[in-house]
């Protein structure tokens, strides 16, 4: 049994690297396109970390608390998509979906 649990840590750290490594790749992407907005990329950033040191959503909410506070605050920009959000953290949530980038 603890051949097992050894083995299932060795390989969690290979797991999120390959995790980070797939995500850093489709921000790269949607750059290149100019799909992913300038004012997002530090959010994107904040989640590539998470997703690189295996993170769940809830980890990654509780150390972004702040940041995320201040987007619930605000209105959806109404001349993107999904102007019908409830608010910009929503908006920014559903178009980071969009783009495949909301890796939870």
């Amino acid at each position: 049994m603890s051949e097992q649990s050894t083995e299932i840590n060795e390989h969690t750290p290979q797991r999120s690297s390959g995790s980070a490594v797939a995500y850093s790749a489709r921000i790269q992407e949607a750059m290149r396109y100019n799909k992913l907005r300038s004012s997002d990329y530090p959010l994107v950033m904040t989640i590539l970390r998470a997703v690189a040191q295996g993170h769940t959503e809830e980890r990654w909410q509780e150390e972004q608390q702040r940041a995320l506070k201040t987007l619930a605050n605000q209105p959806p920009d109404k001349g993107k998509a999904h102007a019908d959000a409830a608010n910009r953290y929503e908006q920014t949530v559903l178009s980071l979906k969009d783009l495949t980038l909301w890796p939870w």
